[in-house]
């Protein structure tokens, strides 16, 4: 899990560590040069190692990045690949959005990537359904893994039907199936959306915590489960498709980007939440503001730009007060104080939340909604 990765790769705060971060491509012809920019920026890494430190203390780092390659699939690459080695830990990572080229040797990882896409690492689930049945596939951000055991795949048959022309006496059976002769579209909607019922309760064995659920199928078949489903109000996005899952490679990334826009949509009803929260004194803006909330511990939610940076400078023995111009005490400067915060929110317990850039341009580019 990504999750256990990061915190991995936080604790190693202090020993070396590589970060190779690498755009790559999902489609064929951009794909082609992919693999001669990861090695074009490993070898980059390498020599910032061997630059900077003895054999005895790179040479494993070395081999660790040379395994992680090799097992890398070139044929079905994602927006990006990160490489994260130290004596510790041995990560890759493929980011589902794109990124920008980073080769950095420090004392300690560049996971700015890696949080942004925790951001949209959550679980969900994909209801695939079409007029043979239903298949349930769990997702993670690209990732499509399909539900198989009792519940799923369901397959559909007439037994809904005949199960329901069977209640009461004889001539209401004949006269119910006499109707269907007469109007089959309308038993076709009949007996799909008790099938579609029965779907939808095996589905609250999954969707625990309100996850997520997406749903695929023909217009008509969408209309039917959501006037039968109790789960409507989880339901984050359809896609209307009248295809197989076999016949559709790019469905899951089709997914992954309904998901994403999903995402991103709560995101922004975050902002809105925090534009409120100035009302009541509980959200505050701005690198320094910020930066003290933080140090107080008062950080709760912390939203900022994806790609926002900015060095400061601290007091060496009170870092609670954040400067942003070299102060004329002895001091420390910090090459991102904007990783410092996100750092110490989350070491308070709090929750880092990434936007694009420039969403929250009219509000210095970083923003906290505090806990008092």
């Amino acid at each position: 899990m990504l999750g256990q990765s990061l915190l991995n790769l936080q604790q190693e705060k202090g020993n070396i560590c590589v970060s190779v971060i690498v755009p790559t491509h999902r489609l064929s012809p951009e794909r082609r040069t992919d693999q001669l920019e990861v090695e074009r920026a490993i070898s980059k890494a390498k020599e910032n190692l061997q630059y900077k430190y003895n054999a005895n203390d790179t040479d494993p780092l070395i081999k660790a990045m040379d395994e992680l390659y090799d097992t890398i699939d070139f044929n079905h690459n994602t927006d990006g690949i990160g490489i994260f080695v130290s004596p510790h830990v041995k990560h890759l990572e493929h980011f589902a959005f794109p990124v920008k080229e980073k080769v950095i040797v420090a004392d300690n990882f560049e996971i700015r990537d890696l949080l942004y896409q925790v951001n949209y690492s959550h679980p969900y689930y994909l209801l695939f359904l079409t007029e043979k049945g239903a298949r349930l596939f769990e997702g993670e951000l690209n990732r499509l893994t399909e539900v198989k055991g009792t519940d799923f795949p369901k397959e559909y048959t007439d037994e809904y039907l005949y199960e329901h022309a069977s209640r009461g006496t004889s001539y209401v059976g004949y006269a119910f199936l006499k109707d269907f002769e007469k109007d089959k579209s309308v038993m076709e909607e009949i007996r799909h959306e008790q099938f579609f019922k029965k779907v939808d309760e095996l589905l609250n064995a999954y969707l625990v915590d309100d996850t997520p659920l997406l749903v695929t199928a023909v217009s008509k078949e969408l209309s039917w489960f959501e006037k039968v489903s109790k789960h409507k109000k989880l339901i984050a996005a359809t896609i209307e498709g009248n295809y197989t899952y076999n016949d559709y490679p790019d469905l899951p990334n089709h997914v992954w980007d309904k998901y994403k826009a999903f995402v991103d949509e709560k995101i922004n009803m975050l902002i809105k939440d925090y534009k409120e929260k100035i009302g009541e004194k509980l959200g505050v803006e701005g690198l320094e503001e910020v930066w003290n909330a933080a140090k107080e511990g008062r950080g709760f939610k912390l939203l900022v730009e994806k790609d926002f940076r900015k060095p400061g400078f601290v007091d060496k023995e009170n870092e609670s007060k954040l400067y942003l111009h070299p102060p004329k005490i002895l001091h420390k400067t910090l090459a991102d104080a904007v990783d410092d915060i996100i750092e110490t929110v989350l070491e308070k317990n709090g929750k880092v939340y990434f936007t694009d850039n420039d969403v929250l341009k009219d509000h210095h580019h970083i923003a906290l909604i505090t806990r008092y």
